[in-house]
Protein backbone atom coordinates (compact mmCIF):
# COMPACT_ATOMS: atom_id res chain seq x y z
CA UNK A 1 0.00 0.00 0.00
CA UNK A 2 2.97 2.55 1.00
CA UNK A 3 4.97 1.64 -2.03
CA UNK A 4 2.40 2.03 -4.44
CA UNK A 5 1.07 5.10 -3.07
CA UNK A 6 1.50 8.17 -5.07
CA UNK A 7 3.76 6.35 -7.64
CA UNK A 8 1.33 6.85 -10.80
CA UNK A 9 2.74 9.25 -13.18
CA UNK A 10 0.21 11.39 -15.04
CA UNK A 11 0.44 12.81 -18.18
CA UNK A 12 1.67 16.00 -17.25
CA UNK A 13 4.69 14.89 -15.01
CA UNK A 14 5.77 11.94 -17.15
CA UNK A 15 8.10 13.91 -19.12
CA UNK A 16 9.77 15.91 -15.73
CA UNK A 17 12.92 13.93 -14.86
CA UNK A 18 12.69 15.49 -11.85
CA UNK A 19 9.61 14.15 -11.36
CA UNK A 20 10.71 10.70 -11.72
CA UNK A 21 13.20 11.09 -9.38
CA UNK A 22 11.07 12.48 -6.77
CA UNK A 23 9.01 9.13 -7.25
CA UNK A 24 12.34 6.76 -7.20
CA UNK A 25 13.52 8.59 -4.42
CA UNK A 26 10.43 8.15 -2.63
CA UNK A 27 10.32 4.34 -3.64
CA UNK A 28 14.14 4.14 -2.73
CA UNK A 29 13.28 5.31 0.81
CA UNK A 30 10.44 2.83 1.19
CA UNK A 31 12.41 -0.13 -0.30
CA UNK A 32 15.65 1.24 2.25
CA UNK A 33 13.17 0.95 5.30
CA UNK A 34 12.26 -2.31 4.57
CA UNK A 35 15.57 -3.43 3.51
CA UNK A 36 17.55 -2.36 6.99
CA UNK A 37 14.32 -4.27 8.60
CA UNK A 38 14.73 -7.63 6.68
CA UNK A 39 18.60 -7.83 6.93
CA UNK A 40 18.24 -7.35 10.56
CA UNK A 41 15.65 -10.01 11.17
CA UNK A 42 17.70 -12.16 8.74
CA UNK A 43 20.90 -11.20 11.14
CA UNK A 44 19.06 -12.26 14.03
CA UNK A 45 19.14 -15.91 12.78
CA UNK A 46 22.83 -15.80 11.52
CA UNK A 47 23.86 -14.83 15.12
CA UNK A 48 25.18 -11.54 13.79
CA UNK A 49 26.34 -8.82 16.61
CA UNK A 50 23.32 -7.28 18.64
CA UNK A 51 24.93 -4.15 18.08
CA UNK A 52 24.64 -4.18 14.48
CA UNK A 53 21.01 -5.91 14.66
CA UNK A 54 20.22 -2.45 16.86
CA UNK A 55 21.52 -0.27 14.16
CA UNK A 56 20.16 -1.53 11.50
CA UNK A 57 16.70 -1.25 13.17
CA UNK A 58 17.29 2.30 14.75
CA UNK A 59 18.64 3.36 11.27
CA UNK A 60 15.36 2.53 9.35
CA UNK A 61 13.09 5.09 11.04
CA UNK A 62 15.13 7.83 9.04
CA UNK A 63 14.14 6.28 5.56
CA UNK A 64 10.57 5.72 6.74
CA UNK A 65 10.38 8.79 7.28
CA UNK A 66 12.27 10.53 4.49
CA UNK A 67 9.70 8.73 2.67
CA UNK A 68 6.63 10.47 3.97
CA UNK A 69 8.49 14.02 3.39
CA UNK A 70 8.99 13.41 0.14
CA UNK A 71 5.87 12.46 -0.60
CA UNK A 72 4.53 15.35 1.30
CA UNK A 73 6.78 18.14 0.69
CA UNK A 74 9.50 17.06 -1.84
CA UNK A 75 13.21 17.98 -1.68
CA UNK A 76 14.42 14.98 -2.91
CA UNK A 77 17.74 16.14 -3.09
CA UNK A 78 18.21 17.22 0.06
CA UNK A 79 16.77 14.54 1.21
CA UNK A 80 18.49 11.75 -0.45
CA UNK A 81 21.81 13.13 0.48
CA UNK A 82 21.21 13.03 4.29
CA UNK A 83 20.25 9.56 3.73
CA UNK A 84 23.20 8.54 1.51
CA UNK A 85 25.32 9.90 4.63
CA UNK A 86 23.31 7.37 6.61
CA UNK A 87 23.60 4.57 4.16
CA UNK A 88 27.55 5.33 4.37
CA UNK A 89 27.25 5.46 8.14
CA UNK A 90 25.51 1.92 8.32
CA UNK A 91 27.95 0.16 5.38
CA UNK A 92 30.58 1.68 7.70
CA UNK A 93 29.63 0.21 11.18
CA UNK A 94 28.44 -3.16 9.06
CA UNK A 95 31.59 -3.29 7.80
CA UNK A 96 33.73 -3.42 10.94
CA UNK A 97 31.45 -5.83 12.69
CA UNK A 98 30.30 -8.08 10.27
CA UNK A 99 33.52 -9.79 8.98
CA UNK A 100 34.93 -6.80 6.75
CA UNK A 101 36.08 -8.14 3.37
CA UNK A 102 34.21 -11.94 4.70
CA UNK A 103 30.79 -10.03 5.22
CA UNK A 104 28.28 -9.11 2.38
CA UNK A 105 29.58 -5.16 2.76
CA UNK A 106 30.78 -5.47 -1.16
CA UNK A 107 27.36 -5.85 -2.33
CA UNK A 108 26.41 -2.05 -0.82
CA UNK A 109 28.99 -0.51 -3.04
CA UNK A 110 26.74 -1.30 -6.06
CA UNK A 111 24.09 -0.68 -4.24
CA UNK A 112 25.19 2.75 -3.83
CA UNK A 113 26.54 3.31 -7.33
CA UNK A 114 22.77 2.95 -8.44
CA UNK A 115 20.72 5.05 -6.00
CA UNK A 116 23.78 8.08 -7.37
CA UNK A 117 23.57 7.33 -10.73
CA UNK A 118 19.60 7.34 -11.27
CA UNK A 119 18.70 9.90 -8.22
CA UNK A 120 21.48 12.45 -7.54
CA UNK A 121 21.82 15.22 -9.64
CA UNK A 122 24.57 17.77 -10.72
CA UNK A 123 28.13 17.78 -9.44
CA UNK A 124 27.20 15.92 -6.53
CA UNK A 125 26.75 12.73 -8.20
CA UNK A 126 30.95 12.45 -9.44
CA UNK A 127 31.64 14.02 -6.08
CA UNK A 128 29.26 11.02 -4.43
CA UNK A 129 30.48 8.64 -6.88
CA UNK A 130 34.65 9.17 -6.25
CA UNK A 131 33.69 9.48 -2.34
CA UNK A 132 31.79 6.42 -2.14
CA UNK A 133 34.32 4.58 -3.98
CA UNK A 134 37.33 6.01 -1.74
CA UNK A 135 35.53 4.81 1.78
CA UNK A 136 35.63 1.20 0.05
CA UNK A 137 38.92 1.22 -0.79
CA UNK A 138 39.87 2.90 2.40
CA UNK A 139 37.72 0.40 4.49
CA UNK A 140 38.98 -2.65 2.42
CA UNK A 141 42.86 -1.65 1.69
CA UNK A 142 42.89 -0.76 5.38
CA UNK A 143 41.80 -4.45 6.86
CA UNK A 144 43.70 -6.10 4.28
CA UNK A 145 47.33 -4.28 5.41
CA UNK A 146 45.58 -4.28 9.56
CA UNK A 147 44.96 -0.72 10.20
CA UNK A 148 41.67 -1.60 10.59
CA UNK A 149 40.40 -4.89 12.80
CA UNK A 150 37.00 -6.14 12.02
CA UNK A 151 34.96 -8.27 14.62
CA UNK A 152 34.11 -11.88 12.68
CA UNK A 153 30.72 -13.78 13.79
CA UNK A 154 30.82 -16.61 10.98
CA UNK A 155 30.46 -19.90 12.59
CA UNK A 156 31.17 -21.94 9.54
CA UNK A 157 31.42 -21.35 5.64
CA UNK A 158 27.42 -22.57 5.80
CA UNK A 159 26.80 -19.34 8.33
CA UNK A 160 28.58 -17.18 5.66
CA UNK A 161 26.76 -17.97 2.66
CA UNK A 162 23.54 -17.16 4.67
CA UNK A 163 24.37 -14.17 5.30
CA UNK A 164 25.77 -13.65 1.39
CA UNK A 165 22.91 -15.07 0.14
CA UNK A 166 20.29 -13.14 2.19
CA UNK A 167 21.99 -10.00 1.16
CA UNK A 168 22.63 -10.83 -2.44
CA UNK A 169 18.63 -11.45 -2.29
CA UNK A 170 17.36 -8.35 -0.82
CA UNK A 171 19.97 -5.95 -2.45
CA UNK A 172 19.09 -7.89 -5.98
CA UNK A 173 15.10 -7.36 -5.11
CA UNK A 174 15.67 -3.48 -4.85
CA UNK A 175 18.06 -2.66 -7.39
CA UNK A 176 15.46 -4.74 -9.79
CA UNK A 177 12.39 -2.82 -8.20
CA UNK A 178 14.54 0.56 -8.46
CA UNK A 179 15.49 -0.04 -12.45
CA UNK A 180 12.32 -1.06 -13.29
CA UNK A 181 10.39 1.67 -12.05
CA UNK A 182 12.95 4.16 -13.74
CA UNK A 183 12.77 2.17 -16.97
CA UNK A 184 8.93 1.79 -16.70
CA UNK A 185 8.89 5.58 -15.64
CA UNK A 186 11.11 5.87 -19.34
CA UNK A 187 8.81 4.29 -21.47
CA UNK A 188 5.85 6.20 -20.03
CA UNK A 189 7.58 9.20 -20.64
CA UNK A 190 7.98 8.26 -24.43
CA UNK A 191 5.07 7.31 -24.86
CA UNK A 192 3.47 10.53 -23.46
CA UNK A 193 6.04 12.39 -25.85
CA UNK A 194 4.71 10.46 -28.94
CA UNK A 195 1.07 11.22 -27.94
CA UNK A 196 2.20 15.20 -27.68
CA UNK A 197 3.99 14.87 -30.70
CA UNK A 198 0.73 13.19 -32.43
CA UNK A 199 -1.62 15.96 -31.02
CA UNK A 200 0.70 18.45 -31.80
CA UNK A 201 1.08 17.26 -35.01
CA UNK A 202 -2.71 16.75 -35.34
CA UNK A 203 -3.00 20.79 -34.47
CA UNK A 204 -0.66 21.56 -37.20
CA UNK A 205 -2.79 19.54 -39.38
CA UNK A 206 -5.92 21.36 -38.24
CA UNK A 207 -4.17 24.98 -38.65
CA UNK A 208 -3.75 23.91 -41.97
CA UNK A 209 -7.18 22.79 -43.00
CA UNK A 210 -8.44 26.15 -41.16
CA UNK A 211 -6.11 27.85 -43.33
CA UNK A 212 -7.13 25.94 -46.50
CA UNK A 213 -10.49 26.44 -45.77
CA UNK A 214 -10.32 30.02 -45.31
CA UNK A 215 -8.33 30.71 -48.76
CA UNK A 216 -11.20 28.82 -50.46
CA UNK A 217 -13.68 30.47 -48.39
CA UNK A 218 -11.96 33.90 -49.65
CA UNK A 219 -12.14 32.81 -53.32
CA UNK A 220 -16.08 32.09 -53.65
CA UNK A 221 -16.74 35.37 -52.10
CA UNK A 222 -14.26 36.81 -54.72
CA UNK A 223 -15.41 34.84 -57.19
CA UNK A 224 -19.22 35.56 -56.32
CA UNK A 225 -18.95 39.06 -56.42
CA UNK A 226 -16.56 39.59 -58.95
CA UNK A 227 -18.07 39.76 -62.26
CA UNK A 228 -21.52 41.87 -60.49
CA UNK A 229 -18.96 44.20 -59.08
CA UNK A 230 -17.39 44.91 -62.45
CA UNK A 231 -21.08 45.14 -64.12
CA UNK A 232 -22.26 47.69 -61.66
CA UNK A 233 -18.39 49.47 -62.18
CA UNK A 234 -18.65 49.50 -65.83
CA UNK A 235 -22.78 50.50 -66.28
CA UNK A 236 -21.66 53.61 -63.86
CA UNK A 237 -18.71 54.94 -65.49
CA UNK A 238 -20.55 54.83 -68.80
CA UNK A 239 -23.71 57.06 -67.11
CA UNK A 240 -20.74 58.88 -66.19
CA UNK A 241 -19.63 59.48 -69.55
CA UNK A 242 -22.79 60.43 -70.52
CA UNK A 243 -22.99 57.48 -72.77
CA UNK A 244 -26.59 57.09 -72.83
CA UNK A 245 -29.24 59.08 -74.43
CA UNK A 246 -31.75 60.64 -72.20
CA UNK A 247 -34.59 58.06 -72.62
CA UNK A 248 -32.05 55.64 -71.71
CA UNK A 249 -31.75 56.56 -68.21
CA UNK A 250 -34.67 55.29 -66.52
CA UNK A 251 -34.27 51.57 -68.43
CA UNK A 252 -29.91 52.34 -66.79
CA UNK A 253 -31.37 53.35 -63.52
CA UNK A 254 -33.72 50.19 -63.35
CA UNK A 255 -31.30 48.09 -64.14
CA UNK A 256 -28.66 49.63 -61.71
CA UNK A 257 -31.37 48.88 -59.22
CA UNK A 258 -31.66 45.57 -60.04
CA UNK A 259 -27.73 44.93 -60.48
CA UNK A 260 -27.64 46.05 -56.84
CA UNK A 261 -30.26 44.16 -55.43
CA UNK A 262 -29.12 40.86 -57.19
CA UNK A 263 -25.42 41.85 -55.63
CA UNK A 264 -27.01 42.19 -52.05
CA UNK A 265 -28.78 38.60 -52.60
CA UNK A 266 -25.42 37.26 -53.78
CA UNK A 267 -23.45 38.82 -50.90
CA UNK A 268 -25.82 37.60 -48.36
CA UNK A 269 -25.88 34.32 -49.84
CA UNK A 270 -22.23 33.49 -50.18
CA UNK A 271 -21.43 34.94 -46.80
CA UNK A 272 -24.13 32.57 -44.73
CA UNK A 273 -22.35 29.85 -46.43
CA UNK A 274 -19.38 31.47 -45.72
CA UNK A 275 -20.07 31.66 -41.61
CA UNK A 276 -21.78 28.43 -41.85
CA UNK A 277 -18.40 26.80 -42.72
CA UNK A 278 -16.13 29.02 -39.97
CA UNK A 279 -18.40 28.59 -37.41
CA UNK A 280 -18.35 24.55 -38.75
CA UNK A 281 -22.39 24.26 -38.06
CA UNK A 282 -24.78 22.19 -39.91
CA UNK A 283 -26.14 24.14 -42.96
CA UNK A 284 -29.53 25.71 -42.50
CA UNK A 285 -31.98 24.39 -44.91
CA UNK A 286 -35.30 26.77 -45.89
CA UNK A 287 -38.69 25.45 -46.96
CA UNK A 288 -39.32 26.81 -50.71
CA UNK A 289 -40.64 26.44 -54.13
CA UNK A 290 -38.57 24.84 -56.70
CA UNK A 291 -40.10 26.69 -59.36
CA UNK A 292 -39.50 29.93 -57.45
CA UNK A 293 -36.18 29.18 -56.50
CA UNK A 294 -35.28 28.30 -60.34
CA UNK A 295 -37.14 31.50 -61.61
CA UNK A 296 -35.05 34.10 -58.93
CA UNK A 297 -31.75 32.44 -59.88
CA UNK A 298 -32.80 33.30 -63.85
CA UNK A 299 -33.69 36.95 -62.99
CA UNK A 300 -30.53 37.23 -60.73
CA UNK A 301 -28.38 36.57 -63.70
CA UNK A 302 -30.54 37.81 -66.30
CA UNK A 303 -28.63 40.96 -65.87
CA UNK A 304 -25.40 39.68 -66.45
CA UNK A 305 -26.53 38.17 -69.74
CA UNK A 306 -28.19 40.86 -71.24
CA UNK A 307 -24.49 42.55 -71.29
CA UNK A 308 -23.71 40.11 -73.93
CA UNK A 309 -27.31 39.51 -75.34
CA UNK A 310 -27.42 36.10 -74.45
CA UNK A 311 -31.05 34.46 -73.11
CA UNK A 312 -31.58 32.48 -70.04
CA UNK A 313 -34.36 29.63 -71.10
CA UNK A 314 -36.01 27.86 -68.17
CA UNK A 315 -37.54 24.80 -68.35
CA UNK A 316 -39.54 22.46 -65.78
CA UNK A 317 -39.95 18.95 -66.03
CA UNK A 318 -42.65 17.72 -63.33
CA UNK A 319 -45.11 19.12 -60.88
CA UNK A 320 -43.59 21.60 -58.51
CA UNK A 321 -42.84 20.65 -54.87
CA UNK A 322 -42.10 22.61 -51.75
CA UNK A 323 -39.55 21.29 -50.02
CA UNK A 324 -36.82 21.97 -47.01
CA UNK A 325 -33.26 22.60 -48.80
CA UNK A 326 -29.91 23.98 -48.21
CA UNK A 327 -30.98 26.98 -50.19
CA UNK A 328 -27.94 29.53 -50.00
CA UNK A 329 -25.33 26.38 -50.71
CA UNK A 330 -27.92 26.15 -53.90
CA UNK A 331 -27.75 29.60 -54.49
CA UNK A 332 -24.02 29.49 -54.71
CA UNK A 333 -23.52 26.94 -57.00
CA UNK A 334 -26.48 27.19 -59.71
CA UNK A 335 -25.11 30.94 -59.76
CA UNK A 336 -21.49 29.86 -60.47
CA UNK A 337 -22.94 27.16 -62.96
CA UNK A 338 -24.88 30.17 -64.71
CA UNK A 339 -22.20 32.63 -64.72
CA UNK A 340 -19.75 30.08 -66.15
CA UNK A 341 -22.36 29.28 -69.24
CA UNK A 342 -22.77 33.21 -69.76
CA UNK A 343 -18.40 33.90 -69.63
CA UNK A 344 -18.15 31.11 -72.07
CA UNK A 345 -21.08 31.30 -74.23
CA UNK A 346 -20.92 33.56 -77.48
CA UNK A 347 -23.02 37.01 -77.84
CA UNK A 348 -26.69 36.45 -78.78
CA UNK A 349 -26.35 32.92 -77.47
CA UNK A 350 -29.09 30.72 -75.75
CA UNK A 351 -28.35 28.97 -71.88
CA UNK A 352 -30.96 26.40 -71.08
CA UNK A 353 -31.43 26.47 -67.42
CA UNK A 354 -33.40 22.93 -66.68
CA UNK A 355 -35.40 22.07 -63.43
CA UNK A 356 -36.53 17.92 -62.88
CA UNK A 357 -38.55 17.37 -60.97
CA UNK A 358 -39.83 13.49 -59.69
CA UNK A 359 -40.48 11.28 -57.00
CA UNK A 360 -37.04 10.20 -56.24
CA UNK A 361 -35.19 13.01 -57.27
CA UNK A 362 -34.77 16.26 -58.05
CA UNK A 363 -31.91 17.83 -60.56
CA UNK A 364 -30.94 21.40 -62.00
CA UNK A 365 -29.60 21.44 -66.19
CA UNK A 366 -27.01 24.14 -66.45
CA UNK A 367 -25.90 23.97 -70.70
CA UNK A 368 -24.58 26.49 -72.92
CA UNK A 369 -22.95 26.14 -76.33
CA UNK A 370 -19.19 26.10 -76.98
CA UNK A 371 -15.99 24.52 -77.22
CA UNK A 372 -16.77 20.99 -74.98
CA UNK A 373 -14.10 20.29 -72.49
CA UNK A 374 -11.35 17.56 -73.21
CA UNK A 375 -11.88 14.16 -71.86
CA UNK A 376 -8.18 15.29 -70.20
CA UNK A 377 -9.46 18.46 -68.90
CA UNK A 378 -12.47 16.89 -67.11
CA UNK A 379 -10.26 14.67 -65.14
CA UNK A 380 -9.44 17.83 -63.04
CA UNK A 381 -12.30 19.49 -63.38
CA UNK A 382 -12.71 19.74 -60.01
CA UNK A 383 -9.92 19.59 -58.31
CA UNK A 384 -8.81 22.81 -56.54
CA UNK A 385 -6.00 24.50 -58.47
CA UNK A 386 -5.59 28.05 -59.32
CA UNK A 387 -5.94 28.21 -63.20
CA UNK A 388 -6.73 31.27 -65.66
CA UNK A 389 -9.17 31.11 -68.18
CA UNK A 390 -11.02 33.82 -70.75
CA UNK A 391 -14.36 33.82 -71.47
CA UNK A 392 -15.52 34.73 -75.13
CA UNK A 393 -15.39 38.60 -74.20
CA UNK A 394 -12.22 38.19 -72.74
CA UNK A 395 -14.06 38.23 -69.32
CA UNK A 396 -10.90 36.31 -66.72
CA UNK A 397 -11.81 33.05 -65.03
CA UNK A 398 -9.73 32.36 -61.59
CA UNK A 399 -10.48 27.98 -61.82
CA UNK A 400 -11.89 27.68 -58.62
CA UNK A 401 -15.40 28.02 -59.20
CA UNK A 402 -16.16 24.37 -59.82
CA UNK A 403 -13.94 23.11 -57.39
CA UNK A 404 -15.82 25.30 -54.36
CA UNK A 405 -19.54 24.17 -55.95
CA UNK A 406 -17.79 20.50 -55.88
CA UNK A 407 -16.80 20.82 -52.41
CA UNK A 408 -20.49 22.80 -51.66
CA UNK A 409 -22.54 20.03 -53.24
CA UNK A 410 -20.58 17.11 -51.58
CA UNK A 411 -21.22 18.56 -47.80
CA UNK A 412 -24.75 19.25 -48.31
CA UNK A 413 -25.17 15.29 -50.24
CA UNK A 414 -26.15 16.69 -53.84
CA UNK A 415 -24.13 14.97 -56.91
CA UNK A 416 -22.57 17.76 -59.11
CA UNK A 417 -21.11 16.64 -62.49
CA UNK A 418 -20.28 17.56 -65.87
CA UNK A 419 -21.49 15.62 -69.83
CA UNK A 420 -21.23 16.76 -73.10
CA UNK A 421 -23.25 14.33 -74.61
CA UNK A 422 -24.84 17.06 -76.56
CA UNK A 423 -23.11 18.38 -79.83
CA UNK A 424 -21.54 21.56 -79.06
CA UNK A 425 -22.93 21.71 -75.67
CA UNK A 426 -21.43 22.19 -71.99
CA UNK A 427 -23.91 20.28 -69.13
CA UNK A 428 -23.56 20.34 -65.60
CA UNK A 429 -25.96 18.81 -63.51
CA UNK A 430 -26.74 19.25 -60.09
CA UNK A 431 -28.76 16.07 -58.53
CA UNK A 432 -30.45 15.35 -55.03
CA UNK A 433 -31.93 12.26 -54.46
CA UNK A 434 -34.86 12.31 -52.64
CA UNK A 435 -34.94 8.93 -51.14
Amino acid sequence: MLLTKGLSISEENVANLEYIQRKIAMMFSLLAFFLLVLLAISDIFTGMSKEIIWLKFGLSSPFLVAYFVVSKYGKAQLVLNILLILAHIIICVNFLYNDGNDGPTIYAFFLMLVVISLLIQGWLKVIWFIGSLSMFFILFYGESVGFIEVQSFYEGPQNQFVDHAVTILWVSLFVFTVLHFFIKSYQNQNQVLHSIKQRQDQALEDVKMLNDQKNKLIAILTHDLKNPIGMLHTTLELVEKDAFDPGEMGQILRNLKGQSYHLNKVLNNTLSWVMTELEDRPNEVYHISLEELTNELKEMMMVQALEKNQLIEVSIKGENRDISIEINEIKIILKNLLDNAIKFSAPNSTIDFGLEIDEEKISWTVCNEGSTISAEDQKNLFVFRARTSYGTKKEKGTGVGLPLCKKIADKIKFDLSYCSSREGHNCFTLTKKLL
